[in-house]
């Protein structure tokens, strides 16, 4: 996960963290239904359709859609940009750019609020300023554009990786609950009461500030701190909040359900999945390897069924080494994509303070046709 704006720039991601990691993976899976869900509901998560059980081979068509993200297979396409939070002029040239080059049409943005050193900071986050674009972007269509929002459930001040039990309990125990809802009530006063939330994303990355911690209770604990926060965001009025569920495919083989907040909490559970395997990382493997590690996308895809809850793939993408550029990576994810029960997908694009992911583009250009015949608005 890329920390926007921290204070340092030491970055730790996803896809760093492969070098000493567990697991990442993809697979292909049945076609599901073509009907759209539609609901933004506040106070409950209705239920989705869920993955057929037959499958079919697809052959290429296009995948991201011109239409806001819901609860369902709606399949927008959004884009982690590569940019430097410097306002809409530079927003806007980066999408625009992007667009072009892979001949599609980007309709939801991703970006980090978990650079947080306190609750001021947390319910007061950085994105709704004016000065970084995101607001006015939004604003310029507001009824087709999004913001999908990574936020930590604590703010860096609390985090506590070898004992998460330390904030666990405070907000497993209601008290971190009035400071989600001033973060939804912010956010719904700048406009992006649409966004989806990525609460908590990369919780099994022992990276992430606020990690699950290793043992049962400590997951629980967790679990139920998610559920108190997005009870504490739907008390926004006016907001149409979806809450994405989001764990790292590269990292552990916790079991799920221990820290599953409940389908009552959860629109859309998400995988960051990159064109990396954790368990050789030095090693180029195709895309069936990837879905059949511990942790990877084979697994996901039957908790996703079982709980009746839409997929996203909220950060996937190439990088350099070892497979660099890979036709046959996006080909996997965007069949995947087209043939399943997907809400959403962002390609993440950003190549500013480190190296390791690869923009679409003349460095991949193998790729880059595979995501136009998929992607792309000529299909």
């Amino acid at each position: 996960m890329w920390l926007r704006r921290a204070a340092v720039t030491a970055v730790v991601t996803g896809v760093l963290a492969t070098v000493v990691a567990a697991p990442i993976s993809s697979g292909a899976v049945g076609v599901g239904s073509s009907t759209r869900s539609v609901s933004l509901s506040s106070t409950a998560t209705t239920t989705t359709t869920t993955t057929a059980t037959t499958t079919t081979t697809l052959g290429p068509s296009k995948v991201g859609a011109q239409a806001p993200i819901a609860a369902g297979p709606s399949r927008s396409e959004c884009l982690e940009p590569n940019f430097t939070d410097s306002g809409l002029v530079s927003l806007q040239f980066a999408i625009t750019k992007f667009d072009q080059t892979t001949d599609s049409s980007v309709t939801c943005v991703s970006t980090y609020l978990n650079s947080s050193e306190d609750w001021t900071e947390w319910v007061h986050p950085w994105v709704v300023e004016s000065q970084y674009g995101y607001t006015s972007w939004v604003a310029e269509d507001p009824l087709v554009r999004q913001l999908v929002l990574a936020v930590n459930l604590v703010p860096l001040g609390l985090d506590n990786l070898k004992n998460p039990l330390h904030w666990e309990r405070s907000c497993a125990g209601g008290k971190f609950d009035s400071y989600a809802t001033q973060l939804g009530k912010n956010l719904v006063a700048a406009g992006l009461g649409n966004s989806v939330i990525r609460l908590g994303a990369e919780m099994n990355g022992i990276w992430e500030g606020d990690f699950i911690g290793t043992t049962k209770h400590e997951q629980n604990l967790w679990a139920e701190c998610f559920a108190n926060e997005v009870t504490g965001l739907r008390q926004a009025p006016r907001e149409a909040f979806l809450i994405d569920w989001n764990p790292n495919a590269c990292k552990g083989n916790y079991p799920y359900a221990n820290f599953y907040p409940g389908n009552a909490y959860v629109n859309i559970v998400g995988l960051d999945l990159y064109d990396v395997d954790c368990e050789y990382p030095k090693t180029a493997v195709t895309f069936s390897q990837l879905a059949n590690e511990p942790a990877g996308l084979t697994k996901f895809e039957a908790f996703a069924s079982a709980k009746g809850k839409p997929m996203s793939f909220p950060e996937w993408g190439l990088t350099p080494f070892p497979s660099g550029d890979d036709p046959l990576y996006v080909d996997g994810m965007a069949s995947t994509i087209a043939g399943g029960d997907f809400a959403f997908e962002s390609y993440f694009d950003a190549n500013l303070e480190i190296r390791a992911y690869l923009q679409m583009g003349l460095s991949a250009p193998q790729a880059l046709a595979e995501f136009q015949k998929w992607f792309g608005d000529g299909s």
